[in-house]
């Protein structure tokens, strides 16, 4: 019984400590993930309270609705899944989907079941790498903007702290890419609009659906049971070594950074055109549009 329960007691000590690498991994960019749905969710009440339920298609999700389904396709190719139906754009007004992608595979195949998490995440990461390289590309000092970006994921990366001075230092580089994103210079280049309107339509489309999040929790299952093993074999062989999975961490840090900005994108974009439609609203019709709530 004694034997039992120490091996009890090394399994539940790794499942917690594997719980914990999960959730310095994923925790944050599940929550980024929410919090787009949501901003993405107010922008489109807004639209349609004021303008009807396809307003907002012909604003912007023309150019955030095909980014979105190219994220989910792009990591079934990556991770082997057969596309059976792809429509980049096609809004349909029963259901309100705007696109689709849908997809075929081996369930016996763990790489197959891991890919469920990344193309269900897709739309989030293929997004933010578009928008980085609009920024790149096409925003005037983009380059140093992305520089800046970059030394902000390595400095909190490398800070021994919480997670409140860990998202103090997040927000802190948010308000110097903020300052230099929309400084006097860039405001009077036509370049800088182009690169708002379009970088504002993919992140406000970036959210993750419900079917998404489904999928994400099937392969997430998988994914945790491989770092589980991964930690267990680390505890009982290399038990003085560094875990392997925590190599990532610098990596989830640039990510995570690329996610607060797509973030703060939405967010402009969501108070900009709530603003503007809200005040119309209220001089048209007298009333005031809420958009946290669809009806």
């Amino acid at each position: 019984m004694e034997t039992v329960s120490k091996i009890w007691d090394v399994i539940w000590n790794n499942i917690v400590l594997t719980f914990g690498i999960a959730f310095s991994m994923f925790g944050l960019f599940f929550i980024l993930g929410m919090l787009l749905y949501l901003f993405s969710r107010f922008s489109r009440t807004t639209f349609a309270k004021a303008m009807g339920p396809r307003a907002e298609v012909f604003f912007t999700a023309w150019i955030g609705a095909p980014v979105h389904e190219l994220g989910h396709a792009f990591f079934c190719l990556i991770f082997g899944h057969k596309i059976t139906n792809i429509k980049l754009f096609t809004p349909n007004s029963k259901d309100g989907t705007l696109g689709v992608v849908e997809h075929s595979y081996n369930k016996k195949n763990l790489y197959h079941q891991i890919g469920n998490f990344f193309i269900g995440v897709g739309p989030i990461i293929f997004g933010s790498l578009i928008i980085l390289g609009l920024l790149y590309f096409l925003m005037p000092g983009g380059k140093q903007i992305i520089s800046m970006l970059q030394a902000k994921s390595y400095a909190i990366h490398q800070a021994e702290s919480g997670l409140i001075a860990y998202l103090t230092m997040i927000f802190e580089g948010l308000w110097t890419v903020g300052k230099s994103l929309f400084s006097a210079e860039n405001i009077h280049n036509w370049q800088f609009w182009v690169f708002l309107f379009i970088t504002m339509a993919i992140a406000g489309h970036m959210e993750l659906s419900p079917a998404d999040l489904k999928q994400m929790g099937v392969g997430f299952i998988f994914i945790f049971i491989i770092m589980f093993v991964i930690t267990l074999i680390f505890n009982l062989i290399f038990s003085s070594a560094t875990n392997i999975l925590l190599y990532t961490v610098p990596w989830i840090a640039h990510l995570n950074q690329l996610l607060f900005f797509a973030l703060m994108l939405s967010i402009i974009y969501f108070v900009s055109t709530y603003v503007i439609i809200s005040i119309l609203y209220l001089i048209i019709k007298q009333q005031i549009i809420n958009p946290f709530k669809r009806k």
